[in-house]
């Protein structure tokens, strides 16, 4: 579910990002990632994807998607608090998901390779889309909850 592919650091005052890769039982899917600023708000840059069973696409704004965590889990091994269930709203096409972590501790520690301390793994999705319910699966990852993921400002 998740092929990530980059070398772009961060913009300056981004200190991490959440990223949700949701497949429903409609056959339809949705990718969104939020790009946290340190000030708590989401940089303009964060959107999404919504994949209609044909296949056909629909760019997501960052006017489209509300999400609000609900519960988090704190990694005794980095003390990092991350965020495990989450409420995320959908305004086109109208839904109401409730995305929950299979399992609490998914903290990646990367100390050998990227040297990057962050948390991915399953989800389990349901909810209610254009008043029929869904479900299913995906993946959620976050960033920036051990240590500020920031590129840094060049002067």
């Amino acid at each position: 579910m998740d092929h990530e592919f980059s070398t772009v650091p961060l913009e300056p005052g981004i200190v991490g990002g959440d990223r949700f890769g949701l497949q429903l039982s409609d056959n339809t899917e949705i990718m969104i990632y939020i790009l946290r600023e340190k000030d708590g708000g989401w940089h303009p840059a964060s959107s999404g994807t919504y994949v209609r069973s044909d296949r056909k696409t629909k760019h997501l704004s960052i006017h489209d998607i509300k999400a609000m965590n609900t519960e988090t889990w704190k990694s005794l091994n980095s003390g990092a608090v991350y965020p495990v269930r989450w409420t995320l709203r959908i305004l086109s096409p109208a839904m109401d998901l409730f995305v929950a972590a299979n399992l609490a501790d998914q903290e990646m520690r990367t100390w050998k390779s990227t040297g990057v301390t962050y948390r991915e793994g399953s989800v389990s999705v349901h909810g209610i889309k254009k008043g029929r319910r869904v479900n299913k699966q995906g993946y959620m990852e976050l960033t920036g909850y051990a240590k500020p993921f920031e590129a840094l400002d060049e002067k």
